[in-house]
């Protein structure tokens, strides 16, 4: 259920006409790294998700960087995902200090139940 809901949220980012990724290997500046999430189980079938998706500029980080990063927020918090917190970092990648802006994303996930044996 965890893969299908970072799946689909890569997928929903990408739809925004931004590039989402959730490879480490693929991240790199002008692109959207969707880390791995953390949760709170409510049952074996029933979890409340968070993500940090992070936008990622290109160095260094000026007033091109900040706009950039701004907008990409901006798209990001206009669509229909639950973005519940956000703050400027930087992120190393490489050995290379990149601009950055984390974005707090609540996902709620179920997993269906398997069906019923055949008669």
């Amino acid at each position: 259920m965890f893969t299908e809901a970072i799946t689909k949220l890569v997928t929903d980012i990408n739809a925004l006409g931004l590039e989402a990724y959730h490879d480490p290997r693929a991240a790199r500046p002008f692109s959207v790294f969707v880390e791995l999430p953390f949760f709170d189980g409510f049952t074996n079938r029933v979890a409340d998700v968070t993500v940090t998706a992070r936008c990622l500029a290109s160095p260094p980080g000026n007033a091109n960087a900040s706009k950039w990063l701004l907008e990409t927020v901006d798209t990001i918090m206009a669509a229909n995902l639950a973005v519940v917190a956000g703050r400027p970092t930087v992120a190393v990648i490489g050995e290379q200090s990149i601009p950055a802006y984390d974005l707090t994303i609540r996902l709620a996930v179920r997993r269906e139940p398997p069906p019923p044996p055949a008669p």
